[in-house]
């Protein structure tokens, strides 16, 4: 097992406040902007996503509308022929 340096230790309990602390303004704006950039990508991964799921089932809905309607038609048409044969 490796031994862990005291001030390395005490360094990663204060996290990314010391990081910070480190940082040129300039490194700051990029580490937020990677950040922002990050999280930014998860919602839109999430938005698209939904909006596919969203288009399979209009497409499902759009071709059971559409066999109803074939179906009701055949059945008018099937009536019709039914009463001038009689």
């Amino acid at each position: 097992m490796r031994r862990k340096d005291p001030a390395a230790v005490a360094l990663g309990r204060k996290g990314g406040k010391a990081r910070v602390k480190n940082q040129t303004p300039e490194q700051r704006i990029a580490s937020a902007s990677r950040a922002a950039k990050a999280r930014w990508a998860r919602t839109e991964k999430l938005v698209r996503e939904i909006t596919e799921k969203s288009k399979q089932l209009l497409d499902i809905t759009v071709k059971r509308e559409r066999a109803m309607v074939v179906k009701t038609k055949a059945n008018a048409r099937r009536r019709k022929r039914q009463k001038l044969s009689r």
